[in-house]
């Protein structure tokens, strides 16, 4: 991601009453700085010295190439390193007001340092082909270890045929595996992303090797769902995390635990998970209690590893 920070000055003034046999060359009007957090308002989450880098542009819309001859003045806020050129060095949590100049132009804005160390984000997304736009969830610190909610940054993703990233949210798209990278001051944070593909049946679908099944059970049901032969990840999303998922156990030539061998999977919030082994003639015995909700609806979802 771009480091810099860029920001308009625009004009905005209206020109009328000139003859068509008159060229008028257009000059800036006004001064308006522009950012999500306001017109007057500029949020730093980069700890290391970073150019405002101000364009200039006329009534017109046009850029003006000019761009070196803004000049920044620090009314208030000591805490913060600024030069007249506008390398700014925010490296704590503080607030300054600032006056930009140009020619006779004058604009003054709040500059806020919210300098971003760190990020804090899951280990893993799972998501379904079909599911709508889902939340990124991420927690940026800074360097005092305070929570930031103020950022400017980017979310993107390497592979967008798998996922489509759309601000803070992702959308699945096909079946596969990508990650999804948070990039935010200092800081970036990247969170795989495995997408499943709805089936019927886990078997038979030699070419899948991520595969959802919807289930829903009442109160006593169990089912039983053929398995492959092969190791895999076996997940189950629920419709309702406050309910408490239904059992999952191998019958036959097969057994599962919750971990691989060589590390322990974090399920994240809403979800439960096991690995498993299942040799030939496997099925997958899901079974809800006599006790609990009188329903259970979720989504099993398996990863084959070969």
């Amino acid at each position: 991601m771009n480091k810099h920070i860029l920001y308009a000055l625009v004009g905005l003034a209206a020109v009328g009453g000139v003859a068509a046999s008159v060229l008028l060359r257009p000059r800036p009007t006004r001064l308006a700085m522009t950012s999500r957090a306001g017109d007057d308002t500029v949020v730093v989450n980069q700890m290391h010295s970073t150019r405002l880098n101000v364009s200039v542009l006329d009534q017109y819309g046009r850029r003006l190439r000019s761009d070196t001859a803004v000049r920044y003045q620090r009314i208030t806020g000591d805490s913060i390193t600024l030069s007249s050129s506008g390398e700014v060095r925010c490296e704590r949590h503080s607030d300054a007001l600032v006056r930009a100049t140009f020619g006779i132009l004058v604009q003054p804005f709040l500059l806020r340092c919210r300098p971003v160390a760190s990020i804090e984000a899951p280990t893993w997304l799972d998501l379904v082909v079909g599911d709508s736009t889902r939340d990124l969830s991420f927690v940026a610190h800074g360097p005092d270890g305070r929570t930031v909610t103020e950022l400017r940054g980017a979310v993107s993703v390497p592979d967008g045929g798998i996922v489509a990233a759309e601000g803070t949210t992702v959308r699945p798209k096909q079946s596969g595996q990508t990650v999804a990278i948070v990039d935010v001051g200092d800081a970036e944070a990247r969170i795989p992303i495995v997408v499943y593909q709805p089936v019927k049946s886990f078997v038979d679908n030699p070419r899948e090797r991520l595969m959802a099944m919807q289930v829903s059970l009442t109160r006593g049901d169990t089912i039983e769902v053929p398995l492959p032969k092969a190791a895999f990840w076996v997940t189950y999303f629920s419709k309702d995390p406050s309910v408490a998922p239904p059992t999952i156990e191998l019958e036959g030539d097969g057994s599962c635990t919750t971990g691989d061998g060589v590390r322990q999977r974090r399920i994240e919030d809403g979800e439960y998970a096991k690995y498993c082994l299942a040799g030939n003639g496997t099925r997958m015995k899901i079974a809800h209690g006599a006790g609990g909700a009188a329903r259970v609806t979720g989504i099993i979802a398996i990863r084959l590893m070969w």
